[in-house]
């Protein structure tokens, strides 16, 4: 196993091409030789360094190194980082590196949208574990040079200070966190994490989203996952909405692609006919249908050439009536272990089918809700673990079944009103807003430092450190 260090990290314009030097502590740690010859590296750049002795007897672990040393791993010295040892390779690495792939935007403010404020968070955690973090969109790529462009993100507790950009080598890790348009940058994107996954050495977590039909037949393959599971089928023809209607009184019908409630429309049927609800911004809109003809022809018309499923509704348990769902997340740590990191209850707004917090929904604490509209304290109790047994399950069998880099998933699930369990979708790139709603501050906290903790892992660093 390779022995782990944290070392501040300098460099110095005096020292010789290829020559270092180190604190009494570190030579002492890593018993290093006047004169020895071995490897440095830092993300996918590695270059050949000679130990040149003691620069100070700190018992700060520290190495200094020439400015062509620095200038071949792009680091932006000074830095604190780990030193992973491999005697049997004579390889010392610097890191990890990690690169956080997502959209650019034009604002200085702003340079990563609504995600830049978590971007700020995720530095701080890789800063905390002694790491490099940086953030890239697939324009900030020069492929023929093989370095990005990254921009390095200030502290969150740092108002003054902008994003600062930076060229730096191809990371340890990337973690996927874009969410790209239609159109050129989508283009971009995909020519980018194809070319990625495959590039020596470099590990690419979360890399694919969930179309709602992909997920369906994804999770239709495992025998106990599956009776979790609403009916749901493709939109192929009008044939299929009405037949889904004849079997059920409600039906949804969600564009395969959509997020934040987007575009999803609640068919009803009622004895004077059939209802579509749907959403236009936070409005809910109403339309009534004397004959399910005219509503066909309403819904091809509205649905384009855009692929949807149909699937079952689901008669789910209200609070203060309004429907609620639960949005629990999972997420790997340092050892590459799923873990449920928190989970959340969404309120569906007045007036709403909708959860989802962007379309008006609330945010509340499972422990205060689940007592309160399930009475018998033991059917509430065999509701929460049947949930955490089925989260667990389904992060799993992902993994094994779909990719096993994946390293968080947010599951969101509905209980009827028997208390039973079902499972709604599934969230490759989940935001953590519902836990600040409700004041969780541990789950905040451990939602932004796990993507950090298991980047270590996929590295083949380790978090823990020797003690100054």
């Amino acid at each position: 196993m390779l022995k782990l260090y944290k070392v501040k990290v300098l460099c110095s314009s005096r020292l010789p091409r290829g020559w270092i030097t180190g604190s009494v502590d570190l030579r002492r740690n890593l018993n290093l030789n006047l004169g020895q010859q071995l490897y440095l590296s830092a993300g996918n750049r590695k270059v050949p360094v000679q130990y040149a002795g003691d620069h100070d007897s700190s018992s700060i672990l520290s190495l200094c190194v020439a400015n062509n040393i620095q200038e071949c791993l792009m680091l932006p010295l000074p830095l604190t980082l780990n030193l992973a040892v491999d005697s049997k390779t004579n390889l010392y690495r610097l890191g990890p590196l990690v690169g956080i792939f997502a959209n650019r935007f034009d604002k200085l403010s702003k340079p990563f949208g609504e995600q830049t404020s978590f971007f700020r968070k995720l530095g701080a955690a890789a800063s905390r574990l002694n790491s490099f973090c940086f953030a890239f969109s697939p324009g900030d790529i020069d492929w023929d040079n093989k370095v990005i462009y990254g921009s390095i993100p200030p502290l969150p507790s740092d108002e003054l200070s902008g994003w600062q950009t930076t060229t730096v080598a191809f990371p340890d890790v990337i973690y996927d966190r874009g969410l790209f348009p239609r159109g050129t940058q989508r283009g971009a994107a995909t020519f980018a994490r194809k070319t990625l996954r495959k590039y020596p050495g470099l590990k690419f977590f979360n890399p694919a989203f969930f179309g709602k039909w992909k997920t369906h037949r994804l999770l239709s393959k495992h025998e106990t996952i599956y009776r979790y599971l609403p009916e749901t089928r493709l939109y192929t023809s009008a044939a299929d909405i009405r037949e889904m209607l004849a079997k059920h009184r409600t039906v949804y019908i969600k564009p395969c692609g959509g997020s934040s409630g987007k575009g999803i429309i609640r068919l009803t049927s009622s004895s004077c006919g059939f209802i579509a609800d749907y959403r236009v911004a936070r409005e809910l809109k109403t339309t009534e249908f004397t004959t399910r003809d005219d509503l066909i022809n309403y819904l091809t018309g509205r649905m384009g050439d855009r692929r949807y499923i149909i699937q079952q509704g689901l008669e789910l348990t209200k609070l203060d009536g309004s429907p609620f769902d639960l949005r629990i997340l999972m997420q790997k740590n340092s050892q590459g272990r799923w873990l449920r990191t928190g989970m959340a209850i969404r309120v569906a707004g007045q007036q709403n089918f909708i959860t989802n917090l962007h379309a008006g929904g609330h945010a509340a604490r499972v422990s205060r809700v689940l007592p309160k509209t399930f009475a018998n304290p033991e059917l509430a109790r065999k509701i929460l673990a049947d949930i955490r047994r089925l989260c667990l399950l389904i992060a799993s069998w992902v993994s094994i079944e779909y990719n096993p880099l994946f390293g968080e998933i947010a599951i969101d699930l509905g209980i009827d009103e028997s208390g039973k369990v079902w499972i709604i979708e599934l969230n490759a790139v989940p935001g953590r807003s519902v836990f600040r709603r409700i004041g969780a501050a541990g789950v905040q906290l451990r939602a932004v430092s796990r993507p950090m903790e298991y980047a270590f892992f996929l590295a083949g660093f380790r978090p823990q450190t020797n003690k100054d």
